[in-house]
């Protein structure tokens, strides 16, 4: 129910009789908590619902084989979202996910591959004379990620390419007003790479990388369009519909790289609003932004929720950052590391065994506050 329905529902309930004013219920219907129901206990036939709340941990991991069931899931998550006002962003690597979205009652906004529609050299924060420095390191991260085959040599050859854009455009610490000043294009450190007038071997090898993003446009200027944040219908981003790995892997973390910068320009909020989906999340295991993302996007209104078919390449950190995690089966080695994080040492050979002999579309819910986990039969 919409916030505006119930709120219409109590004045004429309740406030018609003079027992609560119109203020304070609206300040009820601020602290009504949004929930979103996996299925139900498979001992107790009672549901089991995980709350999207500020105050908690609102992110979710979602672990399983497939055809155990993880599309389906991810799909009632989407539905019920939407009945809370919450909207989802899908970064999906498959068309059958695609197709069965359109079958929610809202229409569906689709992202495919046509340049990156933003320039991910853009400067957030204008007051910080050193925020130039921050891309580049972040930069140099997200290829070092979608190249892991790049050592740290060639990764700091990003870095410094990307700031010496910065410094021929007029980003320097000295400069005392940045907000006159305009990013570098995308494309310049890739030209500055090129411009060394002796490549050895491991310049050669990284420009044979980036010269094969280059063939597709990926560094050249797109068409700006609108914050993501701002759509009012969900977002599928179909990283699938290019075939190329490393394309792939470029696009989807530029552009999760975009909405985590484009975030703070959002500000704060006092709700969970959106709900950034990552499936196939196992694809982009290397990438230290997503662990950095799951700590700091719940204050500013958004849900992170991973759904991988693997777990043993996730960064440890990641653990510490989200409290939910809904397993269906897996293989021992996936089984061992998601227990090893989420139970205790008395429960881990029980709960790995379990696991690696789960029922398509039943799970095991680990969740803060309870000791053991929720067996759940999911929603069909």
């Amino acid at each position: 129910m919409a916030d505006s329905e119930l709120l219409n529902g109590l004045s004429d309930s309740r406030a018609q009789r003079g027992t609560i004013s119109r203020e304070n219920i609206s300040k009820t219907v601020g602290e009504i908590t949004p929930t979103v129901c996996f299925g139900t206990d498979v001992l107790t036939g009672a549901e089991v619902r995980w709350s999207l709340k500020l105050k908690g941990n609102p992110h979710l991991l979602v672990a399983g084989l497939p055809g155990m069931g993880k599309t389906t899931c991810l799909l009632n998550l989407c539905k019920q979202m939407l009945e809370a006002e919450i909207r989802p962003i899908l970064f999906s690597y498959h068309q059958d996910i695609d197709e069965k979205i359109n079958d929610l009652p809202n229409s569906v906004r689709f992202i495919d591959f046509r340049g990156l529609g933003f320039n991910p050299l853009q400067i957030i924060d204008r007051k910080n004379k050193l925020a130039y420095l921050d891309v580049a390191g972040a930069l140099r991260d997200i290829f070092v990620a979608i190249f892991p085959e790049l050592g740290d040599i060639q990764g700091e050859r990003i870095r410094r390419a990307v700031k010496e854009s910065f410094v021929e455009a007029g980003w320097d610490s000295s400069v005392k007003d940045l907000t006159e000043l305009r990013e570098p294009e995308f494309k310049r450190f890739v030209e500055i790479l090129k411009a060394e007038p002796k490549p050895d071997r491991g310049l050669r090898t990284l420009l044979a990388r980036l010269e094969e993003l280059d063939d597709y446009g990926f560094f050249d200027h797109a068409e700006n369009q609108e914050s993501l944040w701002e759509s009012r219908v969900p977002i599928v981003i179909r990283i699938h519909t290019t075939q190329n790995d490393n394309l792939q892997k470029a696009f989807a973390s530029l552009v999760l790289y975009g909405l985590y910068k484009d975030m703070f320009r959002r500000g704060i909020k006092d709700r969970i609003t959106h709900a950034v989906i990552f499936d196939e999340a196992h694809r982009a295991a290397g990438l230290k932004l997503i662990p950095t993302m799951a700590k700091e996007c719940r204050k500013y209104g958004i849900s992170l929720i991973l759904a991988s078919q693997e777990a043993k390449d996730f960064n440890v950190s990641l653990f510490s950052a989200i409290a939910n995690y809904l397993v269906l089966r897996l293989t021992e080695t996936d089984a061992k590391v998601l227990v090893r994080n989420v139970a205790s040492s008395q429960q881990e050979r029980i709960l790995i065994d379990k696991l690696k002999q789960m029922d398509k579309f039943k799970a095991l819910y680990f969740c803060e506050g309870k000791r053991r986990a929720a067996h759940v039969a999911l929603l069909p």
